[in-house]
């Protein structure tokens, strides 16, 4: 135990407008605009003996060679250790492409857009964006100052579903994680919550960080002047606003936001916040198994057959929810194919990372994926701690990490993964060995 220190910092990194959004293969302009501005929130926390940065970007993900350069800067300018500093992304589709090639783990993702290639860009952009996190890390790092933190929870059930049966599994936990100066005044509020932002939809070319945008700001409004509030997403790969949102607009994504803000709010407002805390950080290189990846012909089959359904299902009048699995699941097929046609079955390994922190008895689990709410969910449950919060994105960007189950009904999420359905438990039983070296139990 030791007396705490924690500082605060926040830059702005949205991007010049005119420039390739990430994901939805429908959307095919660039952007044109900004909402909202999109940041890079960093809260770092010192015991006096244990140094480390906390990082959340309103980016859709990012890659392991882009959280390495922005480490290095980060250790260069403040003596964090490399490994001690976590970086997630909130996973929001409404920010800049930042994948170097035109690839994402093999698969041709590149969008041919009014001619615009991004290697025209993308490496000084991928700089800048390395260089204004690190940024934020260096503010926070240089206004360290004693403080207190203490840790809470509540629930929210109208934000996500499972995005494919709205009866299945999803966690509606929201972790909070309150950081107060000496004096007792708060400083940070952490939110961890596992949904996919995904309010605004294609037609969007508006950036912005979507719902948790709005619940970030709507802390920050409610606890006042100087207050810094950071959201980190969870284990929300079949998880998203499809059976909750009313419609796919700005004014939607308030809404949501604020309901989330809210809990957060009275969750923070609950919290007894200590000036004594262990804090302790391991992290651990993993490789991860590839699937099987089909025949071409047999790809060309399912993608023949997904479309079929689709197709069936707009003539009996299904519901715009159950068109969007269906429109989704197609996608994946088609994605499959491009991987089966480009060879993706050579594949055999991916390589990547996993972190757990302590902070007392609360731990926060960062992955690189988009696990499954199951997993999620079974990672708290066997962890037997109170406290335990699974932040996604994180450090790294390896896609869907489906459970065996799922692989077994052909969802959107196991056509597109490179994983085999071997990798959920690997990440799984690693996450539960990192909370007991943490925790030294």
């Amino acid at each position: 135990m030791g007396v705490l220190q924690a500082g605060i910092g926040r830059i702005c990194v949205t991007p010049p407008v005119g420039l390739i959004m990430t994901e939805f293969d429908e959307r095919n302009q660039l952007s044109k605009g900004v909402h909202d501005d999109l940041y890079a929130r960093a809260l770092v926390l010192d015991d006096g003996v244990t140094k480390l940065s906390i990082v959340t970007v309103d980016l859709q993900d990012l890659d392991k060679e882009l959280v390495a350069k922005t480490r290095q800067i980060v250790e260069r300018r403040t003596g964090i250790k490399k490994d001690n500093v976590t970086i997630a992304a909130i996973h929001t589709h409404s920010g800049p492409e930042l994948t170097k090639d035109i690839t994402l783990l093999g698969i041709p993702l590149e969008r041919p857009i009014e001619g615009l290639a991004k290697r025209e860009y993308i490496d000084s952009l991928r700089d800048s964006m390395a260089r204004s996190i690190a940024g934020a890390v260096y503010v926070a790092n240089s206004n360290l100052r004693r403080a207190k933190i203490g840790v809470g929870k509540g629930q929210v059930h109208t934000i996500g579903l499972n995005r494919r049966d709205s009866k299945e599994p999803m966690d509606p936990e929201v972790g909070v994680i309150r950081v107060d100066s000496h004096e007792g005044e708060p400083v940070v509020v952490l939110m961890n919550y596992a949904c996919h932002p995904t309010v605004l939809g294609s037609d969007n070319l508006l950036y912005t960080a979507d719902y948790p945008g709005y619940a970030v700001r709507s802390v920050e409004a409610a606890l006042g002047k100087g207050v810094q509030a950071m959201f980190t997403n969870g284990a929300c790969g079949n998880v998203s606003t499809r059976f909750t949102r009313r419609e796919q607009t700005f004014k939607e994504a308030e809404r949501m936001g604020s309901i989330l803000g809210g809990e957060v709010v009275k969750v923070a407002s609950e919290i007894k916040a200590f000036d004594q805390v262990r804090l302790s950080i391991v992290s651990e290189a993993i490789e991860l198994p590839t699937k099987s990846y089909p025949t071409v012909e047999e790809a060309r089959k399912t993608v023949e057959l997904e479309k079929e359904r689709f197709e069936n299902l707009k003539k009996k009048g299904a519901s715009p929810a159950e068109l969007r699995v269906a429109y989704t699941s197609m996608q994946g097929a088609e994605m499959a194919l491009r991987g089966a046609e480009a060879g993706l079955g050579k594949l055999k390994k991916i390589g990547t990372e996993m972190q757990a922190i302590g902070i007392n008895d609360s731990i926060l689990v960062a992955e690189p994926g988009e696990l499954f709410a199951e997993t999620g969910l079974k990672i708290k449950k066997d962890s037997g701690l109170e406290n335990v919060f699974v932040v996604g994105y994180a450090n790294d960007y390896i896609g869907y990490v489906p459970t065996k189950e799922a692989y077994k009904e052909g969802l959107y999420e196991t056509f597109t993964t490179l994983l085999s359905q071997d990798s959920c438990e690997i990440i799984q039983n690693t996450a539960l060995k990192m909370i007991r070296l943490v925790t030294n139990k």
